[in-house]
């Protein structure tokens, strides 16, 4: 176990936090948002191994609030998860933390009430040695990197729910023919391959954000001086962003991942992941004042800080991806086979990578390092994966433990922005069971086309990147699309710990599970209930055309949906819909419901039962089969062709011979222009409101 021993001269540290609403303008425009002592971020808290850390925390607003330790090795109780670890923090109430520094660190906090973290409760943590910092610097600061949206995060949580691809064209990202055409045959070939699997057009992010910060500003300044050796303790506090980080000057030297030294690697530009945190090591040149740039992954924005004084230099750009020229299903899946499921104890403990009796923190070397370290490696020009992370220090997990191992698949389905682990969300099934004294490893497989960073609460995991005992330690790693990590820890704690993706998005959408310890779980049905939560989501799409009216309505949740669908034509003859619909896959959906139709003005309205299903073919093509009460079987197929940025064709034929195709142009999200014909109701131009 993870054993650390407190100095004599140990003190308590005090800090008072307020949470509160307070508005901000970033962009140019004034909205409300959340803050902490009147600041985003919140304060940097600062102690030394062997402090206890006292914090008052007082919620000002009329919700329920939280502050979580992200990183942090502490009681289960003070972890900061409402009703899972801690108490929420209730409207208008005090809350005291309580916990003794255990480890140093960059590290850092934030609520985990709702996305209350989007909107501004975020802050840093640091944590220093009893016996220094292992590396001598002149300056020492803290660059909190984060997104912002003028949107209520409820509201782009309701509009990505409405449609996986809102806010694509905000961002300049949409996955359109005329661009995959534009960029030749290897683009085609990547669309139609995905397509065929059933993959849909991807994205690097799913938010169009407003603007991206540093320390709650676009732009800062640190200061420093020609020839000063600074550490930057780099925080990507982001709700849904990766950042890409390069400095102007020279290579960065990265020192630190998670709160822990590493052997130091030299690298130009450093991608973090949503909740991780690296410490880098930078020279400032002479005389002028160096631009260190965090860059959205998705090239949409970035924030800059300039260390030095004097004359900017920039960083160079950051490529925007070419998301067409990549080819999202070749990355290595490690091609095992698995069940999907928990296996216990089936695991030959020698086979395992064990070589000392208990994992440690690697220790805090007494020789310290001035000056810039020496790099053994030659310099990683763009740094995206673990592969080159080194731990200082053997790692490895205590030897003759039992042995379990847990398969997680990452799923998720994109149309209904559902996000889950072995396809069920935490409200579907909640609980991974270990017992105390394990070796436990995950082995995580991304089987969608994001990225997926995952944060596991109260434990640091060695990822198992090829680095053998000497693995890194971290508390967050991400998992590409497609790709498969696997990451290993001693079950040594007790009762019930998150493991989640940090995504605030598909937190909130259903990426989750609680780990309990077997014995000491206290996870209760209001735990479940407070925790694992499926509210359901309201689109309509009502169109207004010269021949007819037209229109959806749809309120869903994860599984279920009530649908209503009308045709009208302005000679009384209609045909409805009306259906609940239960999804089972992300290709499946059974329907039961009603048919209503009046064929001419002269017809008696007819009704009958129907029951069919829907089912994603090969090329992202929509079948339908239905049955009605008559006996009448019908089958259709349709689907949509997104010809460029704004323009899509859609198409519909079934086994009634009806058919109907149409061309529409996206105004706004809310507003579409649409021309096209029905077999029925034969040709007609009009416009339809999205909301």
């Amino acid at each position: 176990m993870i054993a650390f021993a407190p100095p004599a001269d140990a003190k308590t540290v005090f800090y008072t936090l307020k949470i509160h609403e307070k508005s901000v303008n970033f962009t140019g425009k004034t909205v409300s948002a959340l803050g902490i002592n009147d600041q985003i971020p919140a304060p940097t808290i600062e102690a030394t191994v062997g402090d206890t850390l006292e914090i008052t925390v007082e919620n000002t607003l009329d919700e329920d609030s939280s502050i979580h330790w992200h990183g942090i090795l502490l009681p289960n109780d003070q972890d900061g998860v409402p009703y899972l670890t801690t108490q929420p923090i209730k409207a208008h109430s005090v809350f005291k933390y309580k916990f003794k520094v255990r480890h140093s660190g960059t590290y850092w906090y934030h609520s985990h009430s709702g996305l209350q973290e989007q909107r501004g409760i975020y802050g840093s943590l640091v944590f220093h040695p009893k016996a220094g910092e292992r590396h001598v610097v002149d300056k020492d600061h803290v660059i909190v990197f984060s997104d912002w949206t003028d949107e209520d995060p409820d509201q782009v949580l309701a509009n990505i729910k409405k449609d996986g691809d809102w806010y694509a064209l905000k961002k300049g990202s949409v996955q359109s023919w005329d661009h995959v055409l534009a960029n030749g045959f290897q683009a085609i070939k990547n669309r139609l391959n995905s397509s065929w699997t059933r993959m849909g057009p991807m994205d690097l992010s799913d938010v169009g954000y407003d603007a991206f910060l540093s320390n709650g500003k676009t732009e800062s300044t640190l200061d420093g001086k020609s020839g000063q050796l600074v550490k930057l303790r780099l925080i990507n506090a982001g709700a849904s962003t990766y950042f890409n980080v390069e400095f102007a000057g020279d290579p960065m030297i990265v020192v630190a991942s998670d709160g822990v030294d590493i052997e130091p690697i030299k690298v130009k530009r450093l991608r973090i992941s949503m909740a991780e945190t690296y410490d880098v090591l930078i020279k400032i040149p002479d005389g002028k004042s160096y631009e260190l740039r965090a860059t959205a992954q998705d090239g949409t924005g970035y924030s800059s800080t300039f260390i030095g004084s004097g004359e900017k230099v920039r960083a160079p750009d950051s490529p925007r991806p070419n998301l067409f020229l990549i080819n999202h299903g070749g990355h290595d899946s490690g091609g095992m086979e698995h069940n999907g499921h928990v296996m216990d104890a089936k695991v030959d403990p020698s086979k395992m990578d064990h070589s000392r009796p208990e994992m440690r923190l690697p220790k805090i070397h007494k020789q310290k390092n001035v000056g810039l370290p020496t790099v053994k490696k030659k310099t990683i020009e763009y740094l995206t994966d673990y592969k080159n992370i080194k731990s200082l220090s053997n790692t490895s997990l205590p030897k003759g433990a039992p042995a379990r191992v847990v398969t997680l698949d990452l799923t998720g389905n994109m149309e209904r922005y559902v996000w889950s682990l072995n396809n069920k969300t935490l409200k579907e099934e909640d609980t991974i069971l270990i017992r105390k004294g394990e070796n436990v490893k995950f082995v995580l497989m991304n089987k969608t086309m994001m990225s997926h960073p995952m944060h596991l609460h109260g434990h640091f995991f060695r990822v198992l990147n090829g680095q053998g005992e000497r693995s890194p330690l971290k508390h967050t790693v991400n998992v590409a699309p497609m790709e498969t990590v696997e990451i290993e820890f001693e079950a040594n704690e007790e009762k019930d710990w998150f493991f989640h993706c940090h995504n605030l998005y598909h937190l909130d959408s259903g990426m989750a599970r609680f780990v309990s310890y077997e014995g000491t779980t206290q996870v209760t049905d209001k735990t479940r209930e407070m925790l694992a939560h499926d509210p359901w989501y309201f689109r309509a799409d009502l169109g207004v055309l010269s021949q007819m009216t037209m229109g959806k309505l749809r309120t869903s949740n994860t599984r279920n949906a009530f649908v209503a669908e009308f045709d009208y034509n302005y000679k009384k003859e209609y045909d409805v819909d009306l259906i609940y619909e239960r999804s089972f896959t992300r290709f499946l959906d059974v329907y039961i419901g009603a048919n209503i139709e009046r064929a001419g003005s002269d017809e008696k309205q007819e009704g009958t039962a129907i029951i069919g299903f829907h089912y994603m073919l090969p090329l992202l093509i929509e079948s339908d089969l239905r049955l009605d009460s008559r006996g009448k079987v019908r089958f259709g197929l349709g689907s949509n062709l997104q010809l460029s940025s704004r323009v899509k064709f859609d198409w519909m034929w079934n086994t009634n011979k009806e058919h109907r195709f149409g061309l529409s142009y996206e105004v706004t999200k809310n507003v579409v222009f649409t021309v096209g014909y029905d077999s029925d109701f034969k040709w007609g131009a009009g416009l339809r409101a999205i909301f």
